[in-house]
Parts: C-alpha cells; sequence; structure tokens
C-alpha cells in the first residue's frame, strides 16, 4: 500500500461537547483502531471566548483483522462529530460508532474524493 493509499483509510474526527464525553468518544475509537492521538492525551476545557471548544484525532480505518469494535459507551450529554476522509472510510467509520453510540446524521456533505459527516453521538439505547 502507498502512501496515498493509507491515506485514503484516514478518518479526522473532530468532537465538540463537554470534554469527559469528548475523552470517552476517542477511548472507544482508540480502542477500535490505530490513531495520531496518544492514549494519555485527554480533552480538557479550554477559554474559547465563548466559542465550543473542539478536538481533533485521526483514526486509520483500513480493514485488517486487528481492528475491533467500537465498544458500547454511556455518555453524559451529546456529543457532535465531524468526520472527513475518503467515501469509503468515513463510511466504515459511521458504521463501527452504531455499535458503540445512539448516532444520528445531522449533515452531510460531499466532494470530489471526500465526504465530510457530522453526526450526534449519545449514549446507546437499552
Amino acid at each position: 500500500m502507498t502512501a496515498t493509499d493509507k491515506h485514503g483509510e484516514e478518518v479526522s474526527v473532530q468532537l465538540s461537547g463537554a470534554p469527559q464525553d469528548a475523552d470517552a468518544v476517542f477511548g472507544a475509537l482508540l480502542a477500535a483502531y490505530p490513531c495520531d492521538r496518544d492514549a494519555e492525551e485527554h480533552p480538557h476545557e479550554v477559554d474559547a471566548g465563548g466559542h465550543p471548544t473542539i478536538w481533533m484525532a485521526t483514526y486509520d480505518v483500513s480493514p485488517s483483522d486487528t481492528a475491533g469494535p467500537v465498544a458500547r459507551t454511556a455518555l453524559d450529554a451529546p456529543v457532535a462529530a465531524e468526520l472527513s476522509g475518503s467515501y469509503p472510510a468515513v463510511d466504515r467509520m459511521a458504521k463501527a460508532l452504531t455499535s458503540g453510540f445512539s448516532v444520528e446524521v445531522e449533515h452531510e456533505v460531499s466532494g470530489d474524493g471526500e465526504k465530510q459527516l457530522r453526526v450526534r453521538l449519545e449514549s446507546p439505547a437499552g
């Protein structure tokens, strides 16, 4: 696989919400996919002058036998997530998120070879 092919299997994930809930989402994703974010990095509140704080990580969602499911994860409050990457990579990540969270698609933008998907994540039902 070339570097260009590898880039096509990465999804950028941007989260906003309470720091502890964003940390729970990042933790669930990190257990399932390799990430550029260190496991010891935890979201914390930043004084953004009244604007929401956004945390970001990039995940490798290449199909492999080593990727696990996204664990069912309870959240105190909903988390807004924006996924961006190639069509297959974003679709793979969005499907994986449904195993760990209740996912509501809020907005989708398709471009030339890239897709952005905004979803709302909540604790899984039942």
